[in-house]
């Protein structure tokens, strides 16, 4: 360690504070009926955090993003104990048994937030599939800026509070999902990627077991596994869905009979397409056209 950084690492050292120190602190009570339908943020803030400092539950509601950006702590999600440094983003899985410390030689500072919404854990596992839920950020000073946006709102309190903090939650999960695939890039492994598309370009067809196999090099087994890792579907309900979607188009561009439609479209007639046309959309294809002005 050169001079300069001992220096740097020595006053760090000699800063740290005796308990745990919060320079923002905010908190935020939605209506119930809000968070059946949109994301908000229970909490957020900025922690410098004491050697000692622990948290450990069992599970709490919402879900826990921290951003570190000094120092370095531990968190324990889903089975997991993950290291955090500087400019890392680690998303607590508080469903779950979790706990979050600093390393004692170099305490983390953290910025923080807890959103709840329908559904957090389903967006979790959409941007990191089953992997750790651990983000470099390539550019810290977008995430910074956020959480300054964040507190700005919570400070001021507006009347339009709720919808103000929906759409932050949204550019938040954006900036989490950046750095973990390059622009452009498909973020699905080659196989996978591969097999889908080829069923998009037919999904009328049967697509059996051994077809798939052929183009993934992979066992139906292991297709069936990436699948729900990355998509967190079946084969046959992604195939069905690329069907349902098929049908829709057709529905609406032209006057075609239903059943024929369903014979196009990879569906053994027009009941199984009516039954899983409406497990998909709530309605049947013949309402659903006539809502749709075809």
């Amino acid at each position: 360690m050169d001079k300069a950084r001992s220096m740097i690492y020595k006053t760090r050292m000699e800063n740290i504070p005796q308990r745990t120190l919060f320079p923002e602190n905010h908190h935020y009570i939605a209506e119930v009926i809000w968070t059946r339908s949109a994301f908000t943020v229970l909490r957020a803030g900025k922690a410098v955090t004491a050697r000692d400092h622990c948290i450990h539950r069992d599970s709490y509601p919402g879900q826990d993003i921290l951003f570190c950006t000094a120092g370095r702590g531990f968190v324990l999600s889903e089975g997991k104990t993950l290291s955090v440094g500087s400019n890392e983003l680690v998303w607590v899985a508080n469903e779950t048994p979790h706990a979050h410390w600093p390393d004692e030689s170099d305490p983390w500072t953290v910025l923080f937030v807890r959103i709840d919404g329908p559904d957090c854990a389903i967006m979790r596992r959409k941007i990191f599939n089953t992997g750790a839920t651990l983000a470099t950020i390539s550019t810290p000073k977008k995430i910074e800026t956020w959480f300054g946006h964040l507190f700005d709102v919570l400070r001021a309190r507006a009347d339009d509070v709720d919808l103000a903090l929906n759409r932050l939650v949204a550019e938040l999960m954006h900036l989490i999902a950046a750095p973990l695939a390059q622009p452009g890039e498909s973020r699905l492994p080659t196989p996978l990627r591969a097999i889908v598309s080829k069923m998009r370009q037919a999904p009328e067809r049967p697509w059996h077991a051994e077809e798939l196999a052929a183009v993934t090099g992979l066992s139906a087994a292991q297709t069936r596994r990436l699948f729900q890792k990355y998509l967190q579907i079946s084969p046959r309900r992604w195939l069905i869905r690329e069907r349902i979607m098929m049908a829709q188009k057709l529905l609406v561009e032209g006057d075609a009979p239903i059943g024929d439609i369903a014979e196009r479209c990879g569906f053994c007639d027009v009941y199984h397409l009516s039954r899983e046309f409406k497990r998909s959309t709530g309605t049947s294809p013949r309402v659903w056209r006539e809502g749709e002005g075809s």
